[in-house]
């Protein structure tokens, strides 16, 4: 009987994943205490994630607001800023986006970045989004108003919010290490998941 030769079978390469996890702050003031709590946040799940996860800069979006609201007319330094973060977040695994409650919703200054992005900009990536309010009556109405644009833009946001009221920030480890314990391992297992997935090389 004849010998019949097999092609040796091509394992494929791992996809590439960025891994990265991307502050994002809509405080309308610079070095606010919610960029604070959120890069507590951002340190604490990187370090409970462990390696692979690395933690890219803090983005404070009130630094580079006039490239956000006025365009092509802000300085070039603004506009490069904000191509920068629209880029680091387009990449990003995990984003903790970060905004006070306004009005009983979040700022602004948020919202105008989330509709710089285009669509589908967040598919692939998980978001917890981080709130901090004032008075307890206000402190679940940003996360709610957030979540169906977050989901408009393609993100997962399988775990509950960050939801903090400013007494919180005062013994902010305490507060955060239940919810970390709690949520890192979806977190982890969610990134894993939307991991993209390489096609395999046909054999020659």
């Amino acid at each position: 009987m004849p010998s019949v030769a097999f092609e040796s079978q091509v394992v494929p390469e791992p996809p590439a994943w960025p891994q990265s996890v991307v502050t994002v702050v809509g405080n309308p003031r610079a070095g606010s205490r919610t960029a604070a709590a959120a890069a507590s946040v951002a340190e604490l799940l990187a370090s409970e994630l462990g390696t692979p996860y690395r933690i890219d800069e803090l983005i404070d979006l009130v630094t580079f607001a006039p490239a956000i609201f006025q365009g092509d007319e802000a300085s070039a330094e603004a506009r490069a800023a904000l191509e920068s973060a629209v880029e680091l977040v387009s990449s990003a695994s995990v984003i903790v986006l970060a905004t006070p409650v306004y009005k009983g919703s979040y700022t602004g200054l948020l919202k105008s970045f989330l509709d710089v992005l285009r669509p589908a900009a967040l598919a692939g990536a998980v978001v917890v989004p981080l709130t901090v309010s004032a008075a307890p009556s206000h402190k679940l109405l940003a996360d709610q108003h957030l979540r169906p644009v977050l989901s408009e833009l393609g993100a997962s946001a399988p775990v509950p919010g960050v939801i903090l009221e400013e007494s919180d920030l005062e013994d902010l480890q305490v507060v955060l290490s239940s919810w970390i314990r709690t949520n890192a391992t979806i977190i982890q297992a969610t990134t894993i998941a939307l991991q993209p997935v390489a096609e395999p090389t046909p054999a020659r």
